[in-house]
């Protein structure tokens, strides 16, 4: 990562911030997209302070963790159980493969997010698991926004974080080109109704029609065995 991408990450509680007030939600989606089960080896893409590797750590009793991030902000309590390193998603190809492979939050924060992708999904051990969630486009709120500004409300220019939008049948050809079972989308967080100063969709709406009405979409893969 270059130091203007890095100047522009500017902080933890940006990066955070810019994945919304959903974000564990979010976390809890994909980690239960991943089909957790003990004595996996886990890698956590883009993995910050660690909250998810914590997660896995606390409640799956995983045989290795792996963490990596462009810059070194993993908690302390996290340093004697993870094997961390300080490169970026796009130079992640070096690594040993995973039984789970995350990217929670993290492809629309890349410069090439594709190429990432790549190389995440070229670490997922035969028989193991690729999560990827990302800002889910399709939502009411981004469509409004789009015809009526030519923008879209996860990718705002006050929003310096986000930087790649990623479409859902992009992101699954990618993982099909890399020899992974791609399953269908599924959907997590509830999103705000627009114009109305903040009050989300009911349960009941939400519910019936998922794309339309959250945060976050989740796609999962798998690797044969």
């Amino acid at each position: 990562m270059t130091s203007s991408r890095v100047d522009s990450v500017r902080t933890y509680s940006d990066q955070l911030a810019s994945a919304g007030t959903s974000i564990e939600e979010i976390v809890q989606s994909a980690l239960e997209a991943a089909h957790p089960e003990p004595h996996l080896r886990w890698l956590d893409i883009g993995c910050g302070r660690g909250d998810l590797l914590r997660k896995i750590r606390d409640e799956w009793q995983p045989a290795h963790l792996y963490g990596i991030d462009a810059i070194d902000w993993l908690d302390e309590d996290l340093k004697r159980d993870v094997t961390f390193e300080t490169v970026p998603a796009e130079e992640a190809d070096h690594l040993p493969s995973a039984d789970r492979v995350l990217l929670v939050e993290v492809i629309e924060h890349l410069e090439a997010p594709w190429s990432a992708l790549r190389k995440a999904a070229r670490l997922v051990a035969p028989g193991g698991w690729l999560v990827v969630s990302t800002p889910n486009l399709a939502t009411l709120r981004n469509r409004l926004e789009l015809g009526l500004r030519g923008g879209l409300t996860s990718f705002r220019t006050d929003n310096q974080p986000h930087m790649s939008p990623a479409l859902p049948h992009v992101t699954t050809r990618v993982l099909r080109e890399e020899n992974l079972t791609v399953q269908a989308p599924s959907f997590a967080a509830t999103d705000v109704i627009s114009l109305t100063k903040g009050r989300i969709w009911p349960e009941s709406v939400r519910r019936r029609y998922p794309e339309l009405t959250s945060v976050s979409v989740i796609i999962a893969a798998t690797r044969a065995l």
